[in-house]
């Protein structure tokens, strides 16, 4: 089921005005939000941003790929993270 949630997200990105995305928590006792937006870099990527609790972010662009969800982190160096699919959680903002 979330290879499937993915896989929605990803074909919905750019089609639609509500604010969807996914979501789980991270190391820094915040949040890691995969926006449906596309990255600034003319790649097929999308926005990222991870937030902590001191209230920083840190912002990249995701990708799917064999099954995983890959992060390229921003202005961290080149660092890259993967996550699970299963760990992410759909959420759409309410009016």
């Amino acid at each position: 089921m979330s290879k499937l949630k993915i896989i929605l997200l990803c074909l919905i990105a750019g089609t639609c005005h509500a604010e969807e995305w996914l979501e789980t928590q991270n190391e820094a006792g915040g949040k890691i939000l995969f926006l449906n937006y596309k990255c600034p870099d003319n790649t097929t990527g999308r926005k990222v941003i991870s937030t902590m609790r001191d209230g920083g972010t840190l912002h990249g662009c995701w990708y799917y790929f064999a099954d995983m969800v890959h992060v390229v982190w921003i202005g961290q160096g080149g660092q890259t993270s993967a996550y699970d699919p299963k760990t992410l959680v759909y959420k759409k903002q309410k009016d």
